[in-house]
């Protein structure tokens, strides 16, 4: 038998794939997926007659995972699965030499005929063990066979969709206890560093993960191309991003509550001099220290932000208003004007973006139309390390590309949003 298997393991490896037309190449490969689940079928059988003939014990295995750990050099978890796989679709024939039939039947018959993977029934038979015993018994066998039909046309991941619709409809009670249980352990954690940057670990309830999920849909969707360049950032990335626009259209939006009498501010604490030459430390209200330049940088964005100066003796010697975003009338002018994120590609609209100081706010820029313009939150953030810069052109927002991209930097605007004297409406 190893010989065989062997024997077209070396056929198919020594094949010059380049050969074959398209048909065959597909059907092959469609056979050795077939193949592939078909020898989990196999090995539950070689688990079931290993435990029948108590090799774990002869061995001095602590149990049957590990004897399988041992033998195959598998990862303990994979041991763990390999032997639950087995226990739930292979047949076991006691000392006495009857046949029990497997738990899982039909997900054992579906192995071995190839046409579901292990993963698939892992997910059938965690779908089945989740239903209380009664409802288990009762309709776990047509469950069982409803999800291996269901796993014959889907990939495990839409089958896992799948098995819970299937599993809620046959178990409300249960439903709502996990509910309650998520609800019970939800928690957000947020792990400062003396940088400033933090890790964030927490259970989410389905409510919250929902509306996470739809901001997100907004606000980390990629970028569109810019210089014929893909948006580079991960998908990890974006979601960062995303919600950290969410959070800056909130707090723009002046709908928190106070705390302890004050509205809520990011508070940026340095020495006057580091201020104004961007060099030294700069201390947050929560008590990272940032380099003074990434200060700036944050202070620059339309977020409700008060900069406070001290002297060399820790005295106060000036301060910005906190009052620095722009009006409600002043941002609709703004989108009547611009329509829309202004960055030359973005197709961004008005309620997702920010209103940008075309002069910095923190370089003395005013809060007026005539110093506005709408900008997404990611190139309000990226646009200066990109190379890029705002500018006023006749009273309409323009950019300059790096000299990189335009060695000339001719001012560009956004084609998709017309502004000033090229709106019809």
């Amino acid at each position: 038998m190893t010989t065989t298997l062997g024997d077209a393991a070396d056929s198919l490896l020594t094949t010059e794939l380049s050969s074959w037309d398209e048909s065959c190449l597909l059907d092959t490969w469609r056979e050795v997926e077939r193949l592939r689940n078909r020898l989990a079928a196999m090995e539950h059988r070689f688990v079931a007659e290993a435990e029948r003939r108590g090799l774990p014990f002869t061995y001095g295995a602590r149990n049957t995972a590990a004897f399988v750990r041992a033998l195959l050099r598998v990862h303990p978890r994979e041991a763990v699965a390999r032997v639950a796989a087995a226990s739930a679709a292979a047949p076991v024939t006691t000392l006495t030499g009857e046949v029990v039939p497997a738990p899982f039947p039909r997900v054992a018959a579906a192995q071995a005929e190839g046409t579901i993977s292990p993963r698939h029934a892992q997910t059938i038979v965690a779908a089945v063990e989740r239903l209380p015993d009664v409802v288990q018994v009762e309709h776990g066998a047509r469950v069982e066979q409803d999800l291996v039909e269901y796993a014959e046309q889907f990939d495990p991941h839409q089958l896992g969709t799948l098995a819970l619709r299937v599993t809620t409809l046959l178990d409300q009670d249960g439903t709502l206890a996990d509910v309650a249980y998520r609800e019970r352990h939800r928690d957000l954690t947020i792990r400062q560093r003396p940088d400033g940057s933090a890790s964030i670990t927490g259970e989410a309830t389905a409510e919250l993960a929902e509306r996470l999920l739809t901001v997100l849909d907004a606000l980390a969707a990629p970028r569109p191309a810019e210089g014929g360049v893909r948006d580079p950032r991960t998908a990890g990335q974006r979601r960062h991003d995303g919600l950290l626009d969410a959070l800056d259209l909130v707090q723009r939006a002046e709908l928190l509550p106070t705390v302890a009498g004050i509205s809520t501010t990011v508070l940026l604490t340095a020495s006057a001099e580091d201020w104004q030459t961007g060099g030294g430390v700069t201390t947050t209200g929560h008590g990272a220290i940032l380099p003074t330049r990434e200060a700036i940088r944050l202070s620059g964005g339309d977020t409700r932000v008060m900069n406070v100066d001290l002297d060399g003796h820790g005295a106060v010697t000036g301060h910005t208003d906190a009052r620095r975003l722009f009006t409600e009338t002043q941002r609709l002018a703004l989108i009547a004007r611009d329509g829309g994120c202004t960055f030359p590609g973005c197709d961004v609209p008005p309620a997702w973006t920010q209103a940008h100081h075309v002069i910095d706010h923190a370089r003395g820029g005013p809060t007026t139309i005539a110093n506005g313009t709408l900008v997404c939150g990611h190139h309000h953030r990226h646009h200066q390390r990109q190379g890029w810069q705002s500018v006023m052109r006749d009273g309409r927002p323009a950019w300059l590309p790096p000299p990189w991209l335009d060695p000339h930097r001719r001012p560009r605007t956004n084609p998709r949003y017309r502004t000033g004297a090229d709106r019809t409406d």
